[in-house]
């Protein structure tokens, strides 16, 4: 019986996406189908929190690279993302209201944690790092500043998806300042030490820093050639190794 394999396992669905995404093939259609169905009859949801196994399949989807768009997409295209994560259904399709953009924002955030992937080797919390990736414009589509409004929607998501209270406070960090670096780097005065005293104060330690730099490369990466320049990456590189 097909729904008692959804019923006794709920973790099979992102177990099989981790496994698509990893091996750089896409789902099939019949088993989406499957899937898409259980969860709408109510079979198969993830408990709250998620248990290990399930957050760490997520985290193998997202740090998959390219190969996990297509993955991501065809989760979206049938609902069974929603089931899983209902906040990403704010952001679907969202329009950009920065011209800079090259996508909408659902599309960006994929993109980014896309970037974020490869920079994985370069910290020492890959998870946090590709997780804050995937969801750190999820505070966009209303009038709030989106940073603001993301580091609120993110914590129950985080704990959710099963992170500890220490790591959903780095993550809550990351949303709310994403931003931070790049804006710092590019308007304020790096030679001043008044410039890098604001950036100290709000990061409380090196590894947050390392993570918030990849999350930095990897947003503007995304976002495309006229919002990320090797002169930005320069003076964002600058700005860190000062703090």
């Amino acid at each position: 019986d097909n729904k008692a394999d959804f019923a006794s396992d709920p973790v099979i669905g992102l177990r099989a996406a981790a496994s698509a995404a990893q091996l750089g093939l896409p789902l099939s259609m019949d088993s989406l189908e499957r899937l898409s169905e259980s969860l709408r009859n109510g079979v198969g949801h993830l408990p709250n929190p998620w248990p290990r196994d399930a957050r760490e399949n997520l985290i193998s989807l997202i740090g998959a690279g390219s190969a996990m768009v297509q993955v991501f997409e065809a989760l979206d295209q049938e609902e069974v993302l929603f089931a899983w994560i209902p906040e990403w259904k704010s952001v679907r399709s969202l329009p950009q209201r920065n011209v800079l953009h090259r996508h909408t924002v659902d599309r960006h955030m994929v993109e980014t944690a896309v970037h974020a992937a490869s920079l994985t080797r370069k910290v020492h919390r890959p998870d946090l790092l590709l997780f804050s990736a995937l969801f750190h414009d999820i505070g966009k589509g209303s009038e709030e500043d989106h940073s603001e409004r993301g580091e609120r929607l993110i914590e129950p998501l985080a704990l959710r998806i099963g992170f500890s209270s220490e790591d959903t406070a780095t993550i809550k960090l990351l949303v709310k300042h994403h931003l931070l670096l790049s804006a710092t780097a590019t308007r304020r005065d790096l030679d001043d030490p008044a410039t890098i005293t604001s950036v100290a104060e709000v990061i409380p330690d090196l590894q947050s820093l390392e993570l918030l730099h990849a999350l930095s490369i990897a947003d503007g990466e995304a976002t495309g050639r006229a919002a990320w320049a090797d002169w930005k990456a320069s003076l964002v590189a600058e700005l860190v190794k000062r703090v």
